[in-house]
Formats: structure tokens, sequence, C-alpha cells
């Protein structure tokens, strides 16, 4: 509030008190949003601005006004065109001032031009550099083009270049066009892929956090043997191959934390359609669940589970390679187990599957007698688990769904352990634990005893 306000001058939880020290529920304070000032703005374009601060004048009350306010100042954070944005409140002055009326500066520090610089990421099981630089706000409603060359520690290399536009409205849609291309060594099946295409994504929300992207991708591949050791069963497939692919991203998010969620529902679809002209044609389908139930003493039951099928479009010969398949097992998905080592094997090299399921039970807890509350132990949990799961080189036969159901249920894997897992700021995190396989099949590879996971996924 700003100096000089003579309405409700100290609130929490929907109660103000006044000067007089006479308690007012805020929530039948009466208000009417008489002027809103963006201070600060230079190339930013004034309609740009103004869709995001449109829901601000339908506040009735001082509660629904102060709320409005905050969520207008993350929406002008979105914009990717601002680097600070700060908020003032305060009563409207001047001959047209309504008897409860207010006002609210915002003011904004515009992004340079150019940005540019040197970050890390994390990966499944490796860390990245990446050197990028970004042209944000080009024409003045948030256009951005961005340059990557991402090496990974296990020889990934990548080189991107994007355009993305926000397109707003109720929907608050983005689209992106992005062309790259990709090295992408696969260590567990003995080859590597080189990708060269592009990817168009259309990004928008149908209701409160949930967000749907429709996407085109064109991929011209190359599959080559990683070294001399690489199976026959990987050899064959080597060469060239032009992917022409439709998807379907839905993605339902009512976590209260992406990392260390106490309480909320993750639910992710992804249909992929390929076979719009190329040599590839399948209809694959990805699902994941997460549930977390917060439970007294801070801890927290958690339940995930994933499912997975390909169905190739023609079933008489081969349209897809083992890079479209699934692959399961590591630190990320079944513990235990080493890294995407599951089902079946040619000499060392694993070869995927056409149908997957895993599962995970959790049970969390803040770091033991409160070390580090409110500081670093904020940072870590302590957790003990099971996972359970499998992987089928068969096509799942959907016109006998018990029956194919049946047998992947059959021969799963399952593991128990304990151990401690650490964020990274708000989108990775490190695990390390300490693994019991007690269910495996002839041939897996185990990881009994001590195992890191690295990533941004975990089941």
């Amino acid at each position: 509030m700003g100096a000089g306000q003579t309405k409700p001058t100290k609130y929490a939880s929907g109660v103000a008190v006044t000067a007089g020290g006479v308690p007012i529920d805020l929530e039948t304070v009466p208000v009417r949003i008489d002027n809103v000032h963006i201070q600060g703005l230079g190339r930013t374009k004034d309609d740009y601005v103004t869709q995001a601060i449109s829901e601000l004048f339908k506040a009735c009350t001082f509660n629904e006004m102060v709320f409005k306010a905050s969520e207008v100042q993350r929406r002008l954070e979105k914009l990717g065109c601002f680097r600070n944005v700060g908020i003032v409140i305060d009563t409207s002055k001047g001959e047209n001032a309504s008897q409860d009326g207010y006002e609210i500066i915002y003011t904004v520090q515009e992004i340079g031009r150019f940005v540019g610089g040197v970050n890390t990421m994390i990966g499944a099981n490796e860390g990245s550099v990446i050197f990028g630089c970004r042209l944000p706000n080009l024409a003045g409603r948030g256009e951005r083009i961005n340059i990557e060359h991402t090496i990974g520690s296990n020889s990934n290399k990548s080189t991107m270049l994007s355009y993305m536009k926000p397109l707003g409205g109720l929907w608050n849609s983005d689209f992106t066009a992005t062309a790259y291309h990709h090295k992408i060594p696969a260590y567990w099946s003995g080859f590597t892929t080189f990708n060269t295409g592009a990817l168009l994504d259309l990004s928008f929300e149908s209701a409160q956090r949930v967000r749907h992207n429709m996407q085109y991708e064109g991929t011209w591949r190359q599959l080559e043997a990683s070294g001399r050791t690489t199976s026959f069963a990987v050899r064959e497939q080597s060469g060239h191959s032009f992917k022409s692919a439709i998807r379907h991203v839905m993605t339902v998010d009512h976590r209260d934390h992406p990392i260390f969620p106490s309480t909320g529902v993750l639910l992710k679809l992804v249909q992929e359609y390929a076979g719009l002209g190329g040599d590839v044609a399948f209809v694959k389908h990805d699902s994941e669940l997460q549930v977390n139930i917060p439970l007294p003493f801070e801890l927290v039951l958690q339940g995930g589970a994933r499912f997975g099928v390909l169905r190739p479009l023609d079933a008489r010969v081969q349209t897809q390679n083992v890079s479209d398949l699934f692959f399961l097992g590591g630190p990320q998905t079944i513990r235990g187990f080493e890294m995407k080592s599951l089902g079946s094997r040619s000499g060392n090299d694993a070869l995927g599957g056409k149908a997957y399921w895993a599962s995970a039970l959790h049970l969390y807890s803040p770091l033991p007698f409160n070390l580090g509350r409110g500081g670093f132990g904020d940072f870590f949990r302590v957790h003990g688990f099971i996972n359970a799961g499998n992987i089928s080189d068969s096509s799942f036969n959907t016109e006998d769904f018990a029956q194919s159901f049946q047998a992947l249920l059959s021969n799963f894997r399952a593991s128990y352990g304990i151990g401690l897992a650490m964020r990274l700021g708000q989108v990775a995190r490190i695990e390390l634990n300490y693994c019991w396989p007690f269910r495996y099949s002839k041939g897996d590879r185990l990881a009994r005893g001590v195992q890191l996971g690295l990533g941004l996924e975990f089941l």
C-alpha cells in the first residue's frame, strides 16, 4: 500500500485493522480499480501488455484486488520481456478519484536485445553444458529467437535454432518452430543416432494446470553402430530413415512442488502417429500417473505408474528401428537394474520393447531430527521405495487385451531399497540409493547395492 493510505492499513488472512484498531473483513471491503500504470516500457507494445492486466478491473473486493494484482505481476514476469517487475498498490488521488478507488503501479525493467551465456543441464544420468544466445522480445510482443549448442558428458551433442511467438488469448497459447541436429549415443544398445529435422509446436491451456502440445516433427535419421562389439541385431537396423509424425502431449499437473511434492496429482499422456510419408510407420502411446498423499509427521506417500505401447501400422514389415522402441531399467525407472537394460538382449546390447509398464511406491520424509530445517535440509528427502515393471518385444494386441496384458504382467522385475534424494533447483534431482533387486530374469543386468541417479524425471 502506498504512503498516505487511509483505508485498511494492515491485513493478514483476510482480516484488516484500521488506524483505530477496528477489525475489518477484507472480503467485504469494496474497491474500484481506477488506474493501472506500467512504468518502464520501451520497445514492448502496449497491446501486448494490456492483455495481461485486463483481469485487474474485475476486482470488487480488497482481497480480490490483492490476489489479481499478484497474478498480473506473475503474468508480466512470464511474458519474457522483463527482467524485474515491481508492484505498488495505492489509493486513487485527484479530482476524478472514486470513493473506493485504487490505482496499481507496475515498474518493469526490459530485458536487453541480446542475452548470452553458458549454462548446465541435467538429463538421464548425465550432465550437459549449454552455450546459448537469445534475442528476446524482437518485435515488442514477446517473440524470441534461441540458438543453443549442447555438449553432454556421454558424448551427446545438439545444435538448435528456435523461434517462439506468444499467441496469448484465453488459452494462453504459444507457437514454436525449431530446427535441430542431434547426436544421441545409446551405449546400452551399442548404437548412435544422428537426427536432423524440424519441430512445430502449438502449446495451449484448456483449463487451469492442463497443458496441451500439438506437434509435427519431420526428422532425417541415421543410425550407426557404436563400435566393433555392437551386435548384428542392432547392426542390421543401421542406415538412414525419414520419420514424419504428429504428436499430442497433455499434461495435468496439480502438484504443489515439481520435485518434492507433498500433495497433488500429475497425469501425462503422449500420443504419436508416425507415417505421414517417410519410411517409419507406427502408433505410439505413453502415459504417466503420479499421486501424492500427505501423512502425519510430514511423511508423504507417493505412488507412480507408467505404461506404453507401440504398434506398427503394417505388421508384415518392420517400419521402425531400435531407436523408436521403449527401454526400461535404471535409477530413474526400475531401480536396482542397470540403465535401460531390461528386456531382450543380443550380446551386450539391449533391444528395447514395444510394450512396457513400470510402477513405484515411495515413502518420503524430511531429514531426521529436523536437520537443516529452513535451510539446506529443505533440499533433501529420505525415502524408502519398491519398484516393479516389465517390458516386452511383442506387439500389444488390443483385440485380445486381457491376454496381452497378462503376458506383460508375467515375469515382471521388482526391487526395493532406501536412499537420499536432493533437489537441484526446481527442475532436477540426484538420488543415492541402496537397492535390493528381488525379482529378475536370466540375463538381466543387476545393480545391487549403491546406485546413483541424476535427472529430470523419476518414477
